[in-house]
Order: C-alpha cells, then structure tokens, then sequence
C-alpha cells in the first residue's frame, strides 16, 4: 500500500485495543457480555469502559422498561437530554395507543422483564459513544442503539433508538 501525504511522528500498525468484560445483572441467568471497540488511540481506559457498559444496559433496560409503560420516562431525567426524553415520551404514548388495538402484542411485550444479553459499543470521540444493547422480552428480542455524549461534567444520552 502506498500513502501520499506529509506524516510527523510515529504510528504503530495494528488493531486498536479492545475492552471486554463482563457486567452482572439482576435479571440475566448470567453475567452480560460487552465488547467496546475505540475508533482511535487514547480516549477511555478499561475501568471507564466498564462503568459505560453498566450505565449503557441501565439507560437501555429503562428505556424499554418506560416505553412499555412500566415506569415513568422521568426515571431517565438525569441520564437524557430533554431532546431524548421528548422523543421517549412520544414513543411510550404511540407504543401505549398502538396496544390498545393489539392485545396480543401488550401480552407478549408488556409483562415480562426485559433481560440484557450483550452489549457492543464504539468509541467514536473523546466525548462520544455509541452502544447497541441486545436484550430480550420474554421470545421478543430487542436492540436498543444509544449514542453517549459528554456534557459538562457527565456522559448523556443523546438518542436513544429503541426496536
């Protein structure tokens, strides 16, 4: 391969480092799995990696837990931006409306916990995340994308995409 351009310093070949782990959970028969994958050298280190993946599956579990109507959206009021939380709030109301028509649905969907499975994120910035957590609801399984941001002096949630 050939690269065209003016470069000072040095720079090692070779994958980026990876953080995996594992967090427990109260619901999980066992311990959920997370890969974090940075997109560049420096940024987070193991142990913030970590605190991450636990904070990732709580805003996810929750997430889901309010837009079936389990909990109140409020629940996430220090975790979101209010721009996430107007868009969860919608959800929750549009989901509660559709299964009012779908019984079936609320059966298979509202009733059980929600159970993480796995957890995969990248780091994209020095003040951005992005996380898919896989999860299940009963047989339904479920993917919730978060995107994470840094912002004065903790991480948010700046979307959340639930389905």
């Amino acid at each position: 391969m050939e690269y065209s351009g003016i470069f000072h310093g040095t720079y090692q070949y070779g994958p980026l480092p990876s953080y995996d782990g594992f967090i427990v959970v109260e619901l999980s028969d066992r311990p959920v799995r997370y890969h974090i994958q940075p997109t560049f050298i420096g940024g987070l280190n193991a142990k913030e990696c970590h605190s991450m993946a636990m904070a990732a599956c709580r805003i996810a579990c929750t997430s889901a837990d309010a837009i079936r109507g389990k909990l109140s959206v409020a629940h996430l009021n220090r975790a979101m931006t209010k721009p996430c939380l107007d868009r969860l709030q919608t959800m929750q109301y549009l989901l509660g409306t559709h299964m009012v028509t779908h019984p079936e649905l609320k059966a298979k969907f509202c009733y059980l916990p929600t159970v993480p499975t796995l957890i995969d994120g990248m780091i994209t910035g020095k003040d951005t995340l992005e996380m898919a957590v896989f999860m299940t609801i009963g047989q339904e399984n479920l993917r919730v994308n978060l995107k994470l941001k840094y912002i004065g002096s903790r991480w948010m949630c700046i979307y959340a995409d639930l389905g």
